[in-house]
């Protein structure tokens, strides 16, 4: 059988993105995090594998660029992204399988998510470049724009960030309790084997994607994976510092 092994060198929604690139153009997908594998049984791990890639980016395929009007590139393009990839990317999905002891468990988390505004707060705050992304006043502006009785499922990968909002919001804060907000180590740094960390994290993501509105953060897969689990469903205001230079958001975004 066809099969490749996204390597261990990126993030888990990077890792996620790059599964579901390849699952077009491969029978099957393998992984080098073990963690990976308990949440996606049909991935499974391989220590060394023969063959092996990294990546962030959906593919789209050269005879598939027609589809594409005015980028280069379908990431972070959100409702914006043409159907026809949305309809291919939606049914690869569906190829990785998720460990039911997790969707059990997020499906019970909440009955009702359509009253939750979901937002998730990428501070960079391990990244010296992408730290100054970071700006936590646009993400206030855009709840305050809702009725002030909605709740708020939030999600961050900073702990302060996390008091912050509980201290603004109080009761309207809905959390998904993670020993990894409360472990100082480097988001960059992939290598570690916990599965509870990252399965942790996927679940945020996995709650995240239940929500009917996303407030997310730019240049941030960990947004863009939920609204893909979400089945694209899910509108998404995505908060963008006025830091962010024009050559950076071209490096994300990419114009024809």
């Amino acid at each position: 059988m066809n099969n490749i092994t996204v390597a261990k060198e990126c993030g888990l929604c990077n890792r996620v993105k790059t599964y579901m690139s390849c699952l077009t153009q491969y029978d099957s997908v393998s992984t080098q995090v073990y963690a990976d594998s308990y949440i996606f049984p049909s991935v499974k791990y391989k220590e060394k594998p023969e063959k092996k890639t990294i990546g962030w980016r959906l593919k789209v395929l050269p005879e598939e660029e027609k589809y594409i009007e005015n980028y280069k590139t379908i990431d972070f393009l959100y409702e914006k992204t043409p159907e026809y990839f949305i309809e291919k990317y939606t049914e690869v999905l569906k190829k990785i399988e998720i460990n039911s002891e997790i969707l059990d468990y997020t499906n019970s988390f909440l009955e009702d998510w359509s009253e939750v505004i979901g937002v998730h707060v990428r501070s960079w705050w391990t990244d010296g470049n992408r730290s100054k992304w970071h700006d936590i006043n646009f993400f206030e502006k855009e709840i305050d724009k809702f009725d002030s009785t909605k709740k708020i499922f939030l999600c961050s990968d900073n702990d302060q960030v996390i008091k912050y909002f509980v201290d603004k919001y109080g009761e309207r804060i809905i959390l998904h309790d993670q020993k990894i907000h409360k472990r100082k180590y480097n988001f960059l740094e992939t290598h570690h084997e916990n599965v509870q960390l990252i399965a942790d994290a996927f679940i945020d993501c996995l709650l995240l994607s239940k929500c009917n509105t996303i407030i997310g953060t730019w240049g941030s897969t960990f947004t863009e994976v939920a609204w893909w689990l979400g089945g694209c469903n899910s509108k998404v205001i995505v908060t963008k510092s006025s830091k962010v230079s024009i050559e950076e958001e071209k490096s994300f975004i990419v114009p024809k």
